[in-house]
């Protein structure tokens, strides 16, 4: 069994936050001739799932940066969280110096409300702007983000602790790059923690023993398949884990130099249909290698 595991933003997404037919037909394609597909994103599973269900495909979830995994029939089948202390701190520290933060569970995204709204007009204040072309992208990457489904509004982030639910990952974000270089700095040295960043205005916090490529191994001993002919598609730093552990990996054109630099080959961008082009591209030298 060989393994085709895609990134959602800036990769398996357009900038309508959309599945082209093209990668549709491509991903409906690699699971007729036997491929196991696999999304794998920072996103929760139960937004993964409304746009899985739009495009009307059934993979393989791997959710919040690898700290779930959800069946196709839509069973988790592993969960990795953060202690409540742990997520604690890590609130306080964020709320003490005013950054606009997520909390993803397995039921809700928690987002403190005035500093979504902060952070909402920030965006729409440097849209206004005259922005060079990388700050216009990520000023409406940023934007994009707000499109996921699932948040919960809540006043402060003791509302946020109150919750029953497990924490499974903790999304802080900022334009400021140094205030978001102080963050990875402070939560990278926790011993529990694991930091990656899914676009220049954020950073991503999970358990240690949560990452995208430790969750694609731990899929794949489930299924009984190796990853040494599998294919992990994507654009950003928290892809990284995962084409450590696959033959072939594939950054999307639109991905920064430094990531097309560990890859084996770049495909096209992610509104050039870039995914179906490097999904046929795989199967046909997968059968040329038969």
């Amino acid at each position: 069994m060989s393994f085709i595991a895609i990134d959602l933003d800036g990769t398996l997404l357009n900038d309508q936050n959309e599945i082209s037919e093209e990668n549709i037909k491509a991903i409906q394609s690699a699971q007729e001739n036997g491929f196991e597909v696999v999304i794998s994103t920072g996103r929760a599973y139960f937004d993964v799932q409304t746009i899985c269900e739009k495009a009307g495909i059934s993979p393989f979830v791997i959710g919040t940066n690898g700290a779930t995994i959800h069946a196709k029939n839509g069973e988790c089948i592993s969960s990795i969280t953060i202690t409540k202390d742990c997520a604690e701190s890590i609130l306080q520290w964020l709320d003490e110096r005013n950054y606009y933060y997520e909390v993803f569970t397995d039921q809700a995204i928690y987002a403190p409300k005035k500093r979504r709204q902060d952070f909402y007009n920030e965006i729409h204040s440097l849209k206004s702007s005259d922005l060079d072309k990388d700050m216009k992208e990520l000023v409406a990457e940023a934007e994009r983000q707000f499109d996921q489904f699932g948040y919960v509004l809540v006043e402060s982030c003791q509302d946020i602790l109150d919750q029953a639910e497990e924490f499974n990952n903790i999304l802080a974000c900022s334009f400021d790059k140094m205030k978001l270089e102080e963050a990875w700095n402070q939560f990278r040295m926790n011993g529990e923690l694991m930091v990656v960043s899914s676009a220049n205005h954020n950073i991503e916090i999970t358990n240690k023993r949560a990452t995208k490529g430790m969750a694609l191994e731990k899929l794949a001993f489930m299924l009984n398949g190796t990853l040494d002919r599998a294919m992990a598609i994507g654009d950003s730093n928290n892809d990284l884990s995962m084409f450590e552990k696959v033959g072939s990996s594939v950054a999307m054109g639109n991905a920064k130099e430094e990531i097309k630099a560990v890859c084996t080959m770049t495909t096209l961008t992610n509104v050039e249909n870039g995914v179906a082009y490097a999904i046929h591209r795989f199967m046909e030298s997968f059968a040329a290698a038969k």
